[in-house]
């Protein structure tokens, strides 16, 4: 185990006050308090403990630059060739009011504060049912990349409020600029979350032109593969990222025909369940294989739900968001961990607005022991 920091361990005090905090005052139920405690603890039994440090190299990345950037005002990461992203997820780590900023562990508890913050505006709000709420108290994928320090928990962020302003409040504007941080951590995400925004502007309430502006958006992305040159490009990305990730010999191209549909279909089923159990490389991955197949059962059941009353066309919408953005990601990825990180947002938030906008299966009652025996 690799040493711990005494700032770090102020750091987690600090958290765990917080949450004690909370709990004490009301604002935690005893499954929320016990779980968010043991999930800011988990900080401490990732990062060299269940996996190397340089297993996510990135998290290295981002502490350098969020400890040169509370030293001094400096561009030390554009300097050293550090991505735009990088240096901006960074930006926000320094900024955050962490007390000590030392190592992957400080960026970690920031994240964890973070998702304590997200917890408490949801749930306090109203806006978790029972099952939504255990989901993302419990989601295992979302308990790893929120105890490590990674932007994602900035993407998460920005994107839940996104929508949560677009489908929840019908702030359109104020949706929008909740993207604009996408810009410069993730710019992919940024474009993948305007595809919610864009039906809903075209489309607004009205069913008709819903599917109208549907089916015009799927002929305009296959006429742009396949007509105006881009599937060339996008085939040029996926075989520079299948050999990234470690691929031998050649990765199938994408066709240039009406099989490229399937393909990109099989695709986005892919990425949402790799790594299969026989794709399984180890007992960590069979262990996310597992986990994949429960969660991707709890999507398709809360896809197949039938929307309440004048939310169809937002339940429409926000599959259309998850079937987009994994087509895009199934198109490219091919590493289990990348895929795993990369989906992770989406079917979270997929799950938390789809209970949100769908009717719940009625519970069958239970039949009364007493009344059966005396008929």
């Amino acid at each position: 185990m690799s040493h711990i920091d005494i700032e770090d361990i102020a750091n987690a005090l600090c958290v765990l006050c917080m949450v004690l905090g909370l709990r004490l005052t009301n604002r935690l139920d005893r499954l929320a308090f016990w779980v968010l405690l043991l999930r800011v603890c988990m900080v401490f039994f990732t990062n060299d403990v269940l996996f190397p440090v340089s297993y996510m190299p990135d998290q290295l990345r981002y502490i350098r630059c969020a400890i040169m950037y509370r030293g001094e005002p400096s561009e030390w990461c554009m300097r050293f060739g550090y991505a735009v992203t990088v240096s901006s997820a960074a930006k926000v780590f320094a900024a955050f009011p962490m007390p000590f900023m030392v190592s992957v562990r400080s960026t970690s508890l920031v994240n964890m504060t973070l998702v304590i913050w997200m917890y408490l505006l949801l749930h306090r709000g109203g806006f978790l049912t029972e099952e939504s709420r255990k989901f993302f108290l419990l989601y295992p994928s979302f308990i790893l990349y929120s105890a490590i320090g990674v932007r994602d928990i900035f993407i998460l962020l920005s994107m839940m409020m996104a929508l949560y302003f677009l489908f929840e409040r019908r702030q359109f504007l104020l949706g929008l600029a909740c993207t604009y941080p996408l810009m410069f951590i993730k710019p992919q995400n940024f474009f993948m979350i305007l595809v919610p925004f864009a039906l809903t502007a075209l489309a607004g309430e009205s069913r008709g032109r819903m599917i109208m502006t549907v089916v015009l958006g799927f002929i305009f992305t296959f006429a742009m593969l396949l007509g105006a040159g881009y599937l060339g490009e996008l085939n040029t990305y996926r075989a520079n990222f299948y050999l990234e990730d470690g691929g031998m010999g050649q990765v199938e191209l994408l066709s240039a025909s009406p099989y490229l549909a399937i393909q990109l279909l099989s695709s986005a089923i892919g990425v949402l369940l790799m790594p299969m159990p026989w794709q399984a490389g180890g007992a960590f991955q069979l262990i996310q294989s597992v986990e994949n197949l429960i969660v991707g059962a709890i999507v398709f059941a809360y896809w197949r739900r039938q929307p309440k009353p004048g939310m169809e066309n937002k339940f429409l919408n926000l599959k259309l968001f998850l079937f987009s953005s994994m087509m895009i990601y199934g198109a490219v990825i091919f590493n289990y961990g990348t895929a795993a990180r990369y989906r992770f947002p989406f079917l979270l938030l997929f799950v938390l607005f789809a209970d949100r906008m769908t009717i719940a299966p009625a519970k069958k009652p239970k039949l009364d022991k007493t009344a059966k025996k005396t008929s």
